[in-house]
């Protein structure tokens, strides 16, 4: 069942504060993981562009996995 953002809204009014706020807490949560994942790639993206960090095609990765798997 797919509930509209309004729905949602007016089932979460409906709770009591401290649950409002365990779910804010939660969201909260949620929100700052994806925010950190996107800083690190960032941070990752620009060191690549100040050229401290190499990259390395996507072939090339899978190469160097098997080898190291095979030995």
């Amino acid at each position: 069942m797919n509930k509209s953002f309004d729905e949602i809204r007016t089932e979460v009014l409906e709770l009591d504060p401290e649950s409002q706020r365990q779910l804010r807490d939660e969201i909260d949560r949620n929100l700052n993981s994806d925010q950190a994942g996107f800083h690190e790639a960032k941070r990752r993206k620009d060191a690549v562009d100040r050229g401290e960090m190499k990259t390395v095609d996507g072939r090339e990765a899978l190469s160097r996995v098997k080898k190291l798997i095979s030995r």
